[in-house]
């Protein structure tokens, strides 16, 4: 398993939001419309159902063209280890899917990349001049539920 894994989540105007996975120094990008995808709930929703002991989580994003999928499974002896699995494929139904990157990475390692990454885009959308032209991107009440239970899990991450 390797720890040199980073990720950011950027919300653009207007519906479109990157996502960006840094595999030891190589960048690979993941587009996702919210016109058929909600990126921020999805993420949030993700971090929720992993601090919950799923074992399975599927996203799926609209992109033009296709779609982006993002498949993570939670190893069933190593609990806090999770296999990532990133693909584009040509519509939801996983036609023409082509594998992209994949990882593992630890839980807690996931848990705080990706919790900061949606804790910058709460504040930023605090700004006016910011919210512009993002209004009803942000996930607030699931993102308010993943704050209590990573303070009741994981304390000293907030």
């Amino acid at each position: 398993m390797n720890d040199d894994i980073d990720f950011l989540l950027m919300l653009h105007k207007h519906g479109w939001t990157t996502f960006l996975v840094n595999l030891n120094g190589t960048i690979h990008q993941v587009g996702a419309s919210s016109v058929l995808s909600s990126p921020f709930h999805d993420i949030t929703n993700m971090l929720l159902s992993l601090l919950n002991n799923e074992n399975e989580i599927i996203i799926k994003w609209f992109d033009e063209p296709g779609w982006n999928v993002i498949h993570v499974t939670r190893d069933k002896t190593e609990r806090h280890i999770l296999s990532v699995e990133i693909g584009s494929c040509l519509d939801q139904s996983g036609n023409g899917y082509e594998k992209v990157a994949d990882f593992k990475i630890k839980l807690k390692q996931l848990l705080v990349t990706m919790f900061y990454q949606l804790k910058k885009n709460y504040h930023l959308l605090t700004e006016k001049s910011f919210a512009k032209g993002r209004e009803n991107e942000f996930a607030y009440e699931r993102y308010r539920q993943l704050v209590k239970k990573i303070h009741s899990d994981f304390p000293g991450i907030l």
